[in-house]
């Protein structure tokens, strides 16, 4: 699991490099979100929670914001 991260944080970097900041966050978003998923269902928890995407989260933290 630590190589998923390790890759997945590596790929952040690299892609973040050349990309707008936007991209590069909603990736790395993303790919904590599917290695989180793919722990639970290794685990082979029933109660896997589905979070809400990557532009429900940024709206949720300018609420919080103001």
């Amino acid at each position: 699991m630590n190589g998923v991260r390790s890759l997945s944080l590596a790929l952040c970097v690299l892609a973040g490099a050349g990309c707008s900041a936007d991209w590069a966050q909603r990736f790395a978003f993303h790919a904590v979100e599917n290695a989180g998923q793919l722990q639970c269902q290794k685990a082979m928890a029933n109660d896997c929670e589905r979070r809400p995407g990557y532009d429900q989260y940024q709206k949720e933290r300018r609420e919080l914001e103001r």
